[in-house]
């Protein structure tokens, strides 16, 4: 059964200005935490790391794959999430949004999810929180690391808690289907998903290619997924209430109703 939740992933492209390192885009979130402000729902929000946890991660060479990495350069990539974690939750707190921010270690052990404490993220943002956690650096075992990306975070959230509406915001306005022409793919459907990946991964690099690859795993969860530009958080709105909005929606595939 579908739980009435949404789940809103802040891309770092969004929240960061990815090209500058350490440079959070304080207007994009502003802008976003009064748009957020505004919804009346239980929602648990994910946020990238963008020029923050991204760049060191890859100034000291880490990976999604576990491995015994440079301490120093742990701790600076776990430090980096914290510090923008708490520059939004400052943000949300300023406009009364009941923030509770949790580092992915509170639900995850290692790279597997703990089924019960992702269960405790929908009893806090049904009782009036507003969990918000991110993409980290996490301990697998011993002197083992690994990178676990705010995407990976949001299939593993989804496919547990089945929620209502799963939310990507972008820098861009959908998934282009011509980045030349900047054409957006408005719907993608099982009719479709095997024509549209490949002219979506031939247009795509890197964080989107990511991201189009977790949003599939959703939909294939039984879950439509909305990706809309952050930039213009207004489309948040639109695309939560069911109306009209632009950007790109992938169709969920058979799952749970």
């Amino acid at each position: 059964m579908r739980n009435e939740i949404v789940l809103i992933k802040l891309g770092g492209s969004v929240v960061t200005f990815k090209e500058k390192p350490l440079a959070a885009n304080l207007d994009a979130i502003n802008n976003l935490t009064r748009v957020i402000a505004r919804l009346n729902i239980p929602l648990i929000i994910v946020h990238g790391g963008g020029s923050f946890g991204h760049y060191w991660s890859v100034k000291y060479d880490m990976h999604t794959k576990p491995a015994d990495y440079d301490p120093y350069g742990i701790s600076i990539v776990h430090e980096s999430m914290v510090h923008l974690n708490q520059i939004i939750v400052n943000f949300m707190i300023k406009e009364r949004i009941n923030a509770y921010a949790l580092m992915p270690s509170t639900f995850m052990l290692g790279q597997k999810p703990i089924e019960r404490k992702i269960n405790e993220l929908q009893s806090i943002a049904q009782n009036g929180m507003v969990p918000i956690t991110f993409g980290d650096i996490v301990h697998v075992k011993k002197a083992k690391y690994s990178v676990l990306s705010g995407d990976v975070i949001m299939t593993i959230l989804a496919q547990t808690l089945n929620p209502s509406k799963v939310l990507f915001t972008l820098n861009v306005d959908g998934i282009y289907k011509n980045i030349k022409t900047k054409e957006i793919i408005k719907e993608i459907t099982s009719r479709n998903r095997s024509i549209e990946l490949s002219t979506v991964e031939a247009d795509v690099t890197g964080g989107m290619r990511r991201k189009v690859i977790e949003a599939f795993k959703i939909a294939r969860s039984g879950i439509d997924v909305l990706m809309i530009n952050g930039l213009k958080p207004e489309r948040i709105i639109h695309a939560i209430s069911g109306s009209d909005f632009e950007g790109t929606t992938i169709k969920r595939v058979g799952g749970r109703k």
